[in-house]
């Protein structure tokens, strides 16, 4: 069964929860997040506020009108095979499912905050989004090949980038994982500990385990995406 969204399944606390969550981030993120990311948001302001539960529906027309990129819902976490395929598609993945009020400062699985307003604004960056592709591509290929153990390094180079990596922004480091951009305890945690992070090697990254469960302490500041796309490029051909 194809997984929907209707408006009518959610409830006036499942909205206010949205709406709290929204704000507070979007208020947090102010002069710590990159510009990147903050300008993304808010071209992104007709179909994704804090108004209320954004249709998937709407969010994924306008990304496609302004990239290319679309928008698939999927009931909770996908394979890393699917989710390459997804992406190389140009399709990012989103739940429809919001957290309780209770579990508005911690949850273990991503909702739909997590993965719309962490996750899509970036991708109306071309840059981002065409790392976002070539990644999907890359994933795949290797997917298809039986490249577990280069598929985990994929994973991590995601979770040190594209869910908790920094990016330089006219010499400052600014915030701009998803992980951090939809997380209060995240963005504060990982903000005090801009001063302390790692300089984005491709190797390093790939070579540095994760935990999914606890608070970040490994961070690091990407200086290019479309230099990091090369380098993806590069480790692919010698993967190969």
């Amino acid at each position: 069964m194809i997984p929907t969204q209707k408006l009518e399944d959610y409830s006036q606390e499942h909205h206010a929860t949205w709406r709290f969550l929204y704000d507070r981030q979007k208020a947090h993120l102010q002069g710590k997040a990159s510009q990147l990311y903050l300008d993304t948001l808010a071209a992104m302001s007709a179909t994704l506020t804090s108004t209320t539960i954004p249709m998937v529906e709407n969010m994924a027309c306008q990304l496609k009108k302004a990239t290319g990129w679309s928008i698939e819902i999927v009931p909770g976490l996908i394979t890393p095979s699917a989710f390459f395929k997804l992406l190389s598609q140009k399709k990012f993945c989103t739940s429809t499912w919001v957290r309780r009020k209770d579990q508005v400062d911690y949850i273990e699985e991503p909702d739909m905050f997590h993965d719309t307003f962490g996750h899509i604004p970036p991708l109306m960056n071309a840059d981002f989004g065409s790392f976002m592709h070539r990644f999907g591509e890359v994933g795949t290929a290797l997917s298809n090949d039986g490249r577990a153990f280069q598929v985990t390094q994929l994973q991590r180079l995601y979770w040190y980038f594209v869910e908790f990596g920094f990016i330089r922004e006219a010499g400052e480091a600014k915030l701009f994982g998803a992980g951090i951009m939809s997380s209060y305890g995240e963005t504060t945690h990982a903000w005090e500990s801009r001063h302390h992070l790692k300089s984005f090697n491709l190797a390093e990254v790939m070579s540095t385990p994760f935990q999914t469960d606890v608070i970040q302490n490994d961070y690091y500041i990407l200086d290019s995406i479309p230099e990091l796309e090369r380098e993806l490029n590069h480790w692919f051909e010698r993967a190969f």
